[in-house]
C-alpha cells in the first residue's frame, strides 16, 4: 500500500435503529433493534463475520429492515465479498428509495469493483436524497481523484470537511490531491489534521 498516495473511500454502518418502519409487535420490533445495535458494536471491534451474524438475525425478524441489510452490505464489504454486498445495498434500496446512505455505501462497493460510472450514479442519487452527505462528497472526490480530475476532487473534499470537519479521511484525501498538484503546504496541512483526527491515518 502506498505510503502518500491511497485515496480510499468509505462506507459507513446506518446507525440510526431506533425507528423501524413495520408493523412488528413491540417485542419482536425491541429484538430487532437488540440484534442490529450488536451488529454495530461487533462490526466497530472489528468482528465482522459477528456483525454479519447479527444483522441478519435482525433481518429474520423483520425483513423489511433496511438499515440491517445496508449495514450487513457494509460489513459484507469489509470482507471483500462484493456482489454480496451489492446485493445487501439494492435490497435496502428497495425497501427505502429514500435511503441515501445505501446509494453511498453501494457506490462504494462499486468503485471497489472497478465500476465508477455506476458508482458515481449511486452518489448522485444519494446527494439528491441528502445533499449534507458527507461521504458521498468523499466517495465522489475519490473517483474524481483516481481520473486525476483533481480541482473536482478537492472541491468535493472540502465539500464533505465543511459538512463534518472531524471527517479524518477526506482530509487526507484532500491532502493527497494537493500533494499531486503541487500544493505541498497545504497537503501538509491536511495530512496532519487527518493523523490527528485518527492516528492509523499515520501511513
Amino acid at each position: 500500500m502506498s505510503k502518500t498516495r491511497n485515496i480510499s473511500s468509505i462506507s459507513a454502518i446506518i446507525l440510526a435503529a431506533i425507528l423501524l418502519v413495520s408493523v412488528l409487535p413491540v417485542g419482536a420490533q425491541n429484538s430487532a433493534v437488540s440484534h442490529y445495535n450488536s451488529g454495530v458494536h461487533k462490526y466497530k471491534q472489528g468482528d465482522f463475520n459477528g456483525a454479519i451474524t447479527e444483522f441478519t438475525k435482525a433481518i429474520e425478524i423483520n425483513p423489511e429492515y433496511w438499515k440491517a441489510y445496508s449495514s450487513r452490505g457494509v460489513a459484507k464489504s469489509a470482507k471483500r465479498d462484493f456482489d454480496g454486498a451489492i446485493q445487501d445495498h439494492t435490497r435496502s434500496i428497495q425497501i427505502n428509495p429514500n435511503n441515501a446512505g445505501a446509494y453511498t455505501n453501494r457506490g462504494a462497493v462499486l468503485r471497489d469493483k472497478g465500476d465508477p460510472e455506476s458508482a458515481l450514479a449511486d452518489y448522485a442519487t444519494a446527494l439528491r436524497h441528502d445533499p449534507q452527505d458527507a461521504y458521498s462528497y468523499n466517495n465522489r472526490g475519490v473517483i474524481r481523484a483516481d481520473r486525476n480530475d483533481l480541482d473536482e476532487a478537492i472541491a468535493d473534499f472540502s465539500r464533505a470537511i465543511e459538512i463534518y470537519p472531524e471527517y479524518a479521511e477526506a482530509y487526507f484525501n484532500r491532502s493527497v490531491s494537493r500533494k499531486r498538484k503541487g500544493d505541498v503546504d497545504n497537503a501538509k496541512i491536511d495530512r496532519a489534521m487527518a493523523i490527528r483526527l485518527d492516528p492509523r491515518l499515520n501511513r
